[in-house]
């Protein structure tokens, strides 16, 4: 009678038992990675979504995002334009407050209208993003 070679009762006993010490510890590691994957995220960011309609971006083909965040460099964060206006969304460090300004088309600074501001020390105010909460 021709068919399959048969396993020794060592090696079919074998066989289930590596399956299942494995499975559970890469369980284990898995639920570990996500725990710390999202203890990181939750604990030391804040995200903040920034809009500006049309008409608050004064219809600029270009609206940019300048603040404490980047080094007040007016090109380094660009908003997307949508079809209602612009908008960003921005992840900064928890414990802090940020100063920013909007941009319009590399030139006209302006705050945002939803915000709180500040004086600057140089007679204007800026807009203040409070990721201190």
């Amino acid at each position: 009678m021709a068919g399959r070679p048969r396993k020794s009762v060592a090696d079919a006993a074998a066989e289930p038992k590596a399956k299942k010490e494995t499975a559970p510890k890469k369980e284990a590691a898995k639920k570990e990675t996500a725990k710390k994957a999202s203890t990181k995220k939750a604990s030391k960011t804040t995200k903040f979504k920034l809009t500006l309609t049309n008409a608050q971006a004064q219809n600029a083909q270009k609206v940019t995002v300048a603040g404490e965040f980047n080094e007040w460099d007016k090109e380094a964060t660009p908003m997307t334009k949508t079809l209602e206006g612009f908008e960003v969304e921005l992840s900064l460090e928890n414990g802090k407050k940020y100063q920013f300004r909007y941009v319009l088309d590399g030139a006209t600074w302006i705050n945002d209208p939803y915000r709180p501001t500040v004086d600057n020390g140089m007679g204007e105010q800026n807009s203040v993003l409070d990721a201190a909460l």
